[in-house]
């Protein structure tokens, strides 16, 4: 288990495709904590793609010869939270006050800020309130 963050800061969610084969999706959330962009996935383990890794997604999104994964990865998952909250989705959910929780599996900082954000803390996320959990989970179509 990685290191573990918690907040209430207000959550941009939306479904994302990490696979334009199949178009198979996750819930991406973005927020930030500090000085630092949270780009996550609400785990949806009953679809395909319910629970990526997101660093897997921006390796395969990003040329192979990358010499710093931390920079390119890093600012590629940045601009996917990131462009959520400047364009929100009108199919995704903002949330404000609702306490989370991030299993972040990757920290990456920038060698220059990105996106208003110094790094950026990669993981999974959830929901406090269950019923805040389903309703996130209910943007790719799942009834909990």
């Amino acid at each position: 288990m990685g290191r573990m963050l918690n907040g209430t800061s207000r959550v941009h969610l939306a479904p994302f495709t990490v696979s334009w084969e199949d178009q198979g999706q996750c819930v991406l959330a973005y927020a930030r904590e500090g000085g630092m962009g949270i780009v996550a996935a609400v785990q949806v383990p009953e679809v395909p793609y319910g629970a990526p890794s997101l660093w897997d997604v921006a390796a395969r999104h990003l040329p192979t010869n990358t010499t710093d994964q931390d920079e390119a990865y890093g600012r590629w998952l940045l601009c996917a939270g990131w462009s959520r909250s400047v364009l929100p989705d009108p199919n995704g959910l903002d949330l404000t006050g609702e306490a989370w929780t991030v299993n972040v599996s990757k920290t990456a900082m920038l060698k220059a800020p990105a996106y208003g954000s110094d790094g950026v803390y990669v993981g999974y996320l959830w929901f406090d309130n269950p019923a805040v959990n389903a309703k996130a989970q209910g943007l790719l179509g799942v009834t909990v």
